[in-house]
């Protein structure tokens, strides 16, 4: 392999320039829409994704592991519930809906009848913050701003009881999915 030396032709300086610029505004503009990007040692763009507000609150050591599972499988649920999981459905198991050619699968029942069961098991409130949050990253595909979500429902505003809000309602999932037996055992 040669040697990496910096170009001397002024236009290959210019573009290499340019390059960066437009490289440093791109991280810019994914991070102001809420974006995590990862970037190498030369700072390019690895992977850029828009995180949910349980893998910031992970991210951030705000909510326990267990925490963090019950809310992956709520959303799992949630997802495989609503059809948009992304994975193909057997064909032996389709049941046709009555309203417009929607297809119902038997899974997707389950995995509905398993969200009522979880939900009905915890109080009202968290309930209703994790139903905003949870339909939002599933149903429309965007991280919810999660503290507006919590504002609205709670009427809470400080940050800090904002975050207590989703760690209780996260820490009363994790122990209906602990008396179920339903939460994975990963780390």
């Amino acid at each position: 392999m040669g040697k990496h030396t910096k170009p001397t032709d002024p236009q290959e300086i210019a573009r290499r320039r340019a390059e960066r610029a437009a490289n440093e505004a791109e991280i810019s503009r994914l991070r102001a829409q809420g974006a995590v990007v990862r970037l190498d040692r030369a700072r390019r763009i690895v992977t850029a994704y828009r995180a949910s507000p349980f893998v910031k609150l992970r991210d951030s050591n705000t909510i326990s592991a267990a925490q963090a599972r019950a809310a992956e499988a709520l959303t799992e649920d949630w997802a495989i519930w609503r059809g948009l999981d992304g994975k193909p459905e057997r064909l032996d198991v389709h049941v046709t809906s009555r309203k417009g050619g929607e297809v119902v699968t038997d899974r997707m029942l389950k995995a509905g009848e398993r969200v009522q069961m979880i939900l009905s098991r915890i109080g009202p409130l968290d309930r209703e913050l994790l139903v905003a949050l949870v339909s939002g990253i599933v149903e429309q595909d965007v991280a919810p701003p999660w503290r507006e979500a919590v504002e609205q429902i709670t009427g809470v505003t400080q940050s800090v009881r904002q975050s207590q809000m989703v760690v209780s309602a996260l820490e009363n999932l994790a122990r209906v999915y602990r008396s179920h037996g339903r939460m994975r055992q990963t780390a």
